[in-house]
């Protein structure tokens, strides 16, 4: 699903983000990317989502090389993946219904057909009732579940979630998370990045921890251990 090898990103000849970094994830995997700030983590996932490039080694999502991706090709590549932050980054001008819809209207996809997945996802993600509620009238919680129906409205192969949890309190972290595990049961992989290490251990999923842009550790059932 996920094959990295030993893939490099330099941001000047002074700061080394990825250090030939090599890493398999396989379809139907949960796993967690942990390591302490500015080991490479976002970077990573920026990659992964053709926000940016790599400078060296080849990325392989789904039997797809992405390593030199054509820029024409990566909203394909993007309706594979579903990404999700832990600002939301929910339009604040749009309902909860329009705010998910968004996302099919700009691909051409037909209102009825619209109607019907995002009625569908929002009953997955527990927001049922709340179609025309603006994110300021939202918890936090409740913002983040819509993300995550906006990124799931495609039924994409992999989610990544990048420090989901961050502006979050303990219940909505773990009604998140629990979430995140539903998703992964209906056979999306998913790879979370969380510098949580409760979470992180409480799941008994595989852990990759990074450290100075490179894999310093890989458990099948891992914890959290710097």
């Amino acid at each position: 699903m996920i094959k990295l090898r030993q893939v490099s990103k330099f941001y000047d000849p002074d700061v080394v983000a990825l250090n030939r970094l090599s890493l398999h994830i396989t379809p139907g995997e949960f796993v967690s990317i942990v390591g302490q700030s500015g080991t490479g983590k976002t970077t990573l996932i920026k990659l992964l989502t053709a926000e940016e490039k790599a400078d060296e080694g080849q990325m392989i999502i789904g039997g797809w090389d992405i390593s030199d991706i054509h820029p024409a090709d990566i909203p394909i590549l993007r309706r594979q993946i579903g990404i999700i932050f832990q600002d939301f980054k929910l339009l604040p001008n749009k309902t909860v219904y329009e705010n998910v819809a968004f996302a099919l209207q700009v691909c051409g996809i037909g209102s009825k057909q619209i109607n019907s997945l995002v009625d569908s996802m929002l009953k997955v993600v527990g927001l049922e009732g709340k179609h025309h509620r603006y994110p300021w009238q939202l918890s936090g919680g409740e913002k983040q579940r819509v993300s995550i129906a906006r990124a799931m409205i495609h039924r994409p192969k992999i989610l990544f979630a990048d420090e989901p949890t961050g502006n979050l309190d303990v219940l909505n972290t773990r009604e998140i998370i629990d979430l995140l595990l539903k998703i992964n049961q209906f056979g999306t992989t998913v790879v979370l990045v969380s510098h949580d290490r409760e979470i992180i251990n409480s799941l008994r999923k595989r852990v990759i921890t990074m450290d100075a842009g490179a894999v310093v550790n890989d458990q099948k059932v891992g914890r959290y251990i710097l």
